[in-house]
C-alpha cells in the first residue's frame, strides 16, 4: 500500500522557463496585431495549449508568418532566422533562455579566435539548431560517446567542448574526459545550466528513497526524459507522465508492495500539473500516504492541499 509521496528538492519550472513565459504573455497582452510563437514557448504541451487557447498562434517555419509580432523561444534560434523575419518586417521578441544566449556568446568569441567546436548534445533539439546556427562551419555536433571517438585527430587544431543546457552530468563527465584523452589541448565550457544540475541532483537524492518515480513533463522535454532515465538507473523505475491523467493505480500494486513514490518535473513543467499529481496519488492511497515536500516534515493528509 502507498504510504509516502516524496517531492523532489527541485524541480518544475526554472528561470529561463518562468522569464520566456512572462515574455509571451506580456507580449500577447501588450501587441494589437498578430501574435505568433516560433516552435514551442517551452516543452510542454500544458503550457502550449494554454497560449493557443488565447488566441497566440504557433508556426514552425518564419516562412508561415508573414505579419505582426514573432516571440523566440526559451530554446533560442539561429540568428539567420530573426534576420529572415526582420526582413519580412515582422516584430521580433526575443524570449531566448540567458543561458543559452551565454553559450552563443562561448561559441562567437572562441569561433573569432580560430576554434573548433565540438557540442555535446541532441542534434534534433531546438538548442542545439539555434547554436549550430550561430557558427554552422565550424562547430561539430556529438551525441554519445562514440561519435566523439570517431572524430578525426584534430591534434593541430584549436579545439573547444560545450554542451547542451539539459545535458545528463554524469553522461557529460564521460564525454569530457574522453575529450581530453583524445585532445590534450581541448578548451571544456562546461555550459550545462544550474537548474539542470539540481533537479538531476535532486533525483539521484530522491531515487534511492523510493520503489518508483514519477517525472511529470512532455515527451519532448530533454531533461524530463533524462529524470526518467536516471530515476530508473537508480530505483529500477521511473516513468514520464503529462499529467494525473496518466497515473494508473495498478502500477502501485505490481512487484510487491509499493510504499514509497517519488515525484519530480521536468524544468518546463507548471506547478498546477504537480500538484493535480499529487492530489491523485494521495487519493489512489485512499487518503492516507504522507505528502513529504521539500524542506518541511512530512503528515498524514486526507487531500494534497491540506499539505500546502
Amino acid at each position: 500500500m502507498l504510504k509516502k509521496i516524496i517531492i523532489a528538492d527541485h524541480h518544475g519550472f526554472c528561470m529561463g522557463v518562468k522569464r520566456a513565459i512572462n515574455i509571451a504573455e506580456e507580449t500577447a497582452r501588450q501587441e494589437t496585431g498578430r501574435v505568433t510563437i516560433l516552435n514551442e514557448i517551452v516543452h510542454n504541451e500544458a503550457v502550449v495549449d494554454k497560449f493557443n487557447r488565447q488566441g497566440v498562434g504557433q508556426a514552425f517555419s518564419v516562412d508561415d508568418v508573414n505579419e505582426g509580432t514573432l516571440i523566440i523561444s526559451a530554446h533560442g534560434i539561429a540568428p539567420g532566422i530573426i534576420e529572415s523575419a526582420r526582413a519580412k518586417r515582422l516584430k521580433v521578441i526575443d524570449a531566448t533562455c540567458p543561458l543559452v544566449s551565454r553559450i552563443y556568446t562561448i561559441i562567437n568569441k572562441i569561433v573569432s579566435n580560430g576554434y573548433h567546436v565540438i557540442h555535446y548534445g541532441d542534434p534534433n533539439h531546438d538548442e542545439t539548431h539555434g547554436i549550430v546556427g550561430h557558427a554552422p562551419d565550424h562547430i561539430t555536433v556529438v551525441s554519445s560517446r562514440e561519435e566523439l571517438l570517431s572524430l578525426p585527430d584534430w591534434q593541430d587544431r584549436k579545439l573547444g567542448l560545450t554542451v547542451q543546457t539539459t545535458a545528463h552530468l554524469e553522461h557529460f563527465a564521460d564525454v569530457e574526459k574522453l575529450a581530453k584523452e583524445k585532445w590534450p589541448h581541448i578548451e571544456i565550457f562546461n555550459t550545462i545550466c544550474n537548474a539542470t544540475t539540481k533537479r538531476q541532483n535532486a533525483i539521484m537524492d530522491l531515487a534511492p528513497q523510493v520503489e518508483i518515480v514519477l517525472v511529470v513533463g512532455s515527451k519532448s522535454s530533454a531533461n524530463s526524459r533524462r529524470l526518467v532515465r536516471i530515476s530508473e538507473a537508480i530505483c529500477g523505475r521511473g516513468i514520464l507522465i503529462g499529467s494525473a491523467a496518466d497515473i494508473d493505480a495498478d502500477w502501485f500494486a505490481e512487484r510487491g508492495k509499493v510504499e514509497a513514490v517519488g515525484i519530480s518535473a521536468g524544468a518546463s513543467t507548471p506547478d498546477f500539473l504537480v500538484d493535480e499529481v499529487i492530489e491523485r496519488l494521495v487519493e489512489i492511497s485512499g487518503g492516507r500516504a504522507r505528502v513529504i515536500r521539500p524542506g518541511k516534515k512530512s503528515r498524514i493528509t486526507k487531500t494534497a492541499r491540506s499539505t500546502q
